[in-house]
């Protein structure tokens, strides 16, 4: 972890849930350092080429963004972290820590900087060739359609569930995620005879039944139910682990072959999969109140949770998984982790709290686990051992700015400024130490780093609680 730089401010207000402090997820320095990448952005002309991606942890670029091309399934997150920090500024101000000179100031610079980043996933909200729509348009533009009525960007987010859709394929009952799949061990690129559907696919279903419900379109909800239910059937092993990737014969809607992409082996448990089985398999239930989505949630997270225990007592912070469950380790009391499959599964960990809470006591009896485990408490172990472990301590703040005049007085007493001045992060991402891919066969191999949805997920996590009431 980088150092802490010595007059940087720690989070001033505390965030406790069930005496887990959460401050850091609210701190100044988490707005700042993405201020401080977003106002860089604003730099450049929109539609934006590129998009920030992961953050190297060693080497020459080491603690700066190295971005991904505009069009890569990514880029909606590091949009959405602004727009998660203007959710708190309009809705829950008590939850942005930021100094008094920037507190007028924040609303504004954070709608004008998701804004500027919104043209090119508006541009590109109608696009056939990606099953990733929903990570693409939901974290900004159906935020920017919530907290401000936007409709351009409710009409992108409509454009996309359509877009998304029209992967699906009846004879396959699933929506196609990948066109192609090719790496140095495989290459498949025929679409006629091959259909590949990801377990991540489960966390683009929200997108449809929420412009389902918009639209009054009962075919958007049927699709992503039926995707859901061969989700259950071929991607989720019988003890609630999942493949990565099943390859279906699009001829005859029958699984051909089922294997792994990121993970270490075919059979093994890659823990993002993991985590995306439990939030969309949660989210599902979310939409559906359908019982056997809720309870193939909570029979995914005891399979995490039963994984992540291996790790107590063999290495710290063992609520932090491994990259895969199954890898070996090359330094066993240090094995490489991904924090973003912690956050992930810690978002959808507190779904499954929430939709517990509603149920009846009966009900709630009858599924695997619910009475015996407090998803809530587990979430925020997760998180806590997350920042305990990888928060980087290299903090960046606020600045205050250099007084501007307006025929001669300040404005509001405060000065008028294009941008707010940060005393800027040499490490540009929230958190260290996700692995994106570490596939012995990927033609891309990175391990160890910032990523940029796991920033997103973290700062959701937060807001999640916020919505719930929580703190």
């Amino acid at each position: 972890m980088g150092s802490a730089v010595q007059d940087a401010k720690m989070p001033s207000k505390a965030a406790v849930v069930k005496d887990v402090d959460l401050s850091r997820i609210y701190s100044e320095s988490v707005a700042a350092k993405i201020v401080q990448v977003a106002q860089r952005g604003l730099k450049q002309p929109a539609p934006l080429p590129s998009y920030p991606h992961t953050v190297p942890q060693i080497g020459p670029d080491a603690g700066r963004y190295e971005e991904r091309e505009a069009d890569f399934w990514t880029c909606g997150f590091f949009s959405g972290c602004i727009y998660a920090l203007l959710e708190r500024s309009i809705r829950y101000p008590q939850a942005i820590d930021v100094p008094e000179h920037v507190r007028p100031q924040i609303q504004d610079q954070l709608l004008k900087l998701g804004r500027h980043y919104g043209v090119a996933i508006n541009q590109m909200s109608g696009r056939t060739d990606t099953h990733d729509m929903g990570f693409i348009v939901q974290p900004a533009l159906q935020k920017d359609w919530e907290l401000t009525g936007n409709k351009e960007s409710l009409q992108s987010v409509v454009n996309a569930a359509y877009a998304l859709a029209s992967r699906y394929d009846d004879r396959v009952k699933a929506i196609r995620s990948w066109d192609v799949a090719i790496n140095d061990r495989y290459s498949i690129t025929d679409m006629s005879t091959n259909f590949l559907v990801i377990i991540d696919s489960m966390c683009n279903l929200d997108l449809l039944y929420f412009v389902g419900h918009i639209q009054n379109d009962q075919k958007l909800i049927d699709i992503a139910t039926q995707h859901a239910d061969s989700i259950i059937h071929e991607i989720m092993r019988p003890d609630f682990s999942s493949y990565h990737l099943v390859n279906f014969d699009p001829r005859t809607g029958q699984p051909q072959a089922k294997m792994t992409n990121q993970g270490w082996k075919d059979d093994s448990t890659w823990s993002r999969g993991q985590a995306w089985a439990i939030m969309g398999f949660s989210q599902t239930y979310s939409w559906t109140k359908d019982i056997k989505y809720l309870a193939t949630a909570i029979q995914c997270a005891e399979y995490f949770l039963r994984r992540l225990k291996e790790g107590e007592g063999k290495w710290h912070h063992p609520m932090v998984p491994c990259w895969d469950f199954d890898a070996p380790q090359d330094h066993p009391e240090e094995p490489l982790r991904d924090v973003s499959a912690g956050v992930i599964t810690a978002n959808g960990l507190l779904i499954i709290h929430q939709a517990l809470q509603s149920l009846s006591s009966a009900t709630a009896s009858e599924l695997p686990s619910s009475n015996t485990t407090n998803f809530l408490d587990i979430a925020l172990q997760i998180v806590s051992q997350t920042l305990d472990m990888s928060y980087d301590s290299n903090l960046a703040s606020f600045e205050l700015p250099t007084k501007s005049m307006v025929n001669g007085n300040s404005v509001n007493g405060a000065a008028v400024t294009s941008e707010l001045k940060i005393k800027e992060s040499g490490f540009e991402c929230i958190l260290r130490n996700s692995t994106t891919n570490w596939n012995e066969h990927a033609h891309m191999k990175y391990a160890d780093h910032g990523l940029v949805y796991a920033d997103y997920y973290l700062l959701e996590f937060g807001n999640k609680l916020l919505r719930a009431g929580l703190l």
